[in-house]
Formats: structure tokens, sequence, C-alpha cells
């Protein structure tokens, strides 16, 4: 009877063990999506604030030469006044020619200096652009390999997961069914996944709470699975870990 208590005692260990490396395996998987996404933010940040130069350019780029075209169109005017002022007759003529000489000369000196702003507008974007840029070269193969690194590592983790879920159904099958059984039911009622654990100089290694005298003798004879009586997890004296091993 002790033998057959060993053996499941031993089971249960080693089942616990493979579980328990199952659970830590999903929960790193289950980051992974979280931690791409993350990684893929980052880099979209640095690759946006290139977009973003770039079309802050384009935009300049545009504007520039509308103002290129209004500057030439607008001293274009200002020629053919100059040519009309030459053939007017009356002082009255001569002096509305003047005014409006003057009128497009005022235009022309606006869209220079709008073309200036926007020239030194344009560079200082240039040099933003180059920044951004930088820190994308910098950065962005750093992210990518970091991301194809977790990818990879989630890839070898599912490999592992599912070798650990196939070693977990041959330790369950090994399991005497009112074993198992007994373990699910404990373990269902635990956050931390652990159902059986060592009762060391009669202190239950689950709960760290002493067990009744009694029940640590009973213990040592190995009769059958006990329960502790405060954190009701399977228990078994400290020397079966070793002859489980």
């Amino acid at each position: 009877m002790a033998n057959e208590v060993r053996q499941q005692i031993k089971v249960l260990i080693k089942l616990q063990g493979v579980e328990l490396e199952i659970r830590k395996i999903k929960q790193t998987l289950s980051q992974v999506d979280r931690i791409t996404a993350e990684l893929d933010a980052r880099l979209h940040e640095f690759t946006a604030a290139v977009e973003n130069c770039q079309n802050r350019i384009q935009e300049l780029m545009k504007t520039s030469r509308t103002l290129d075209s209004e500057l030439q169109m607008s001293q274009g005017r200002i020629l053919k006044s100059q040519e009309k002022l030459r053939s007017v007759k009356t002082n009255k003529e001569y002096q509305s020619g003047l005014k409006e000489i003057e009128d497009l000369g005022a235009i022309v000196s606006k869209i220079e200096d709008e073309i200036l702003a926007g020239m030194e507008q344009l560079e200082s974007v240039q040099e933003e652009l180059k920044g951004h840029q930088a820190r994308v070269k910098a950065q962005a193969g750093r992210i990518r390999s970091e991301k194809a690194s977790v990818l990879q590592e989630a890839q070898e983790a599912q490999v592992a997961l599912q070798r650990m879920e196939a070693e977990a159904v041959l330790l369950s099958d090994q399991a005497a069914p009112e074993a198992l059984a007994l373990y699910r039911r404990v373990k269902a009622k635990k956050n931390d996944g652990i159902a059986i654990v060592c009762v060391c100089d009669s202190v239950c290694r689950g709960c760290n709470v002493n067990i009744p005298p009694q029940m640590y003798n009973e213990l040592q004879r190995v009769d059958r699975l006990k329960n502790c009586p405060n954190c009701e997890r399977i228990i078994y004296w400290e020397d079966e870990e070793g002859r489980s091993e």
C-alpha cells in the first residue's frame, strides 16, 4: 500500500511540475501579441515622424511653386503697367498708373517675403527630417530584430508547450483516477496552481502552518493521500520528495 501511495505522490509531483511549466509557457505566449504590438507602435512612431516631415516638405514645395507662379504673374503685370505708363496722355492717368505699379510692387514684396519664409521653414523641416531618419536608421533595425526574436521565442515556446501537454497527458494516465481527481479538485481552488506540497518538520510548505502531530506521524506511514487541514493542499512527508525523484 505504501509503495502504491508513494508512486502516486511521485506521479502527482511530476504532473504538477509539468503543468506549472505549461502555465508559465502559456503566460509567456499570452504576452506575445502585446509585446509585438508595442514594438510595432514604437517603430511606427519613428516612421510616422519621417512621413510627417516628408509630407510637410511636399506641402511647402507645393506652396513655393504656387508663390513663384504668383510672383511671376505680378512681376509681369508690373512690366505691362510700366509699358502702359509710357503711353498715358493725362496726369490723372499717369498718377493712376503709378498707383497701380506701387500696389503691384507691394504684392510682389509680400510674395517675396512669403517665399523667403517658406524657404527658411523648408530648411528647418529638412533638418528635422534628417534627425528623424537618423533615429529610424538607429532604432528601426534593433526594433525589427527584437520583434523577430520575440516571434522566434514564441515559436519555440509553442513547440515546448505541445511537448509538455503531451507529457501531462501521459502522467495523468499514470495517476490513479481517485488521486488525479483529488489533485484536480485542489488545484482548481489554488490561484498559484500548487496542489501538492511537502511537509518538513511538521510545517506545510504550501501555507507554512504546522500540521497536527498525529497527522504528521500518520503522514510518515504513507498509507494514503492526505490534505493539509489549513490550505487543503495534498501533503506528503519531505522524505517522499527524494524517493519520488
